[in-house]
């Protein structure tokens, strides 16, 4: 086992983790579909069916793309998918929640910021990676 192995499954771990919290309430303190559903329409302003689809398509998503880094398959496309993902939430959720409330009594959604930024930067990375080493087996 290397580095990258243990990298993949660390990540992994997270957004499974993301994904089966979204659906099974109180999975590790998870809100399952109707909490997840509430806060996610929420964040976008929808309601209904609109945030429903958007809550489920965002836990398969986090699901089927946490067990590809895990297993080491579609590695770019993974990644990259993750990138975007906590791209959005940096931007809709914790920027604006770190900004609500400048007194610095809030440090744990500063922690929470800058996690993510972390990992923003290391799937980025990961994915720039990955696309580069398909790019180098397809010259061969």
């Amino acid at each position: 086992m290397n580095g990258s192995v243990l990298i993949r499954i660390g990540i992994g771990i997270i957004f499974i983790w993301g994904g089966l919290e979204k659906f099974i309430p109180g999975f590790f303190g998870g809100p399952g579909l109707t909490g997840a559903t509430g806060f996610i329409g929420g964040v976008f302003g929808v309601e209904g069916i609109i945030a429903t689809i958007l809550t489920i398509g965002l836990a398969i998503t986090e699901l089927v793309t946490g067990i590809l880094v895990v297993i080491g398959k579609k590695l770019f496309i993974a990644y990259t998918t993750l990138t975007l993902i906590l791209l959005v939430a940096i931007l809709m959720v914790w920027v604006p929640a770190g900004f609500n409330d400048l007194s610095g009594a809030n440090n744990v959604t500063w922690v929470i910021l800058i996690t993510h930024i972390g990992l923003l930067l290391t799937l980025g990375g990961l994915a720039l990676n990955e696309k580069k080493i398909e790019e180098s087996s397809t010259q061969q």
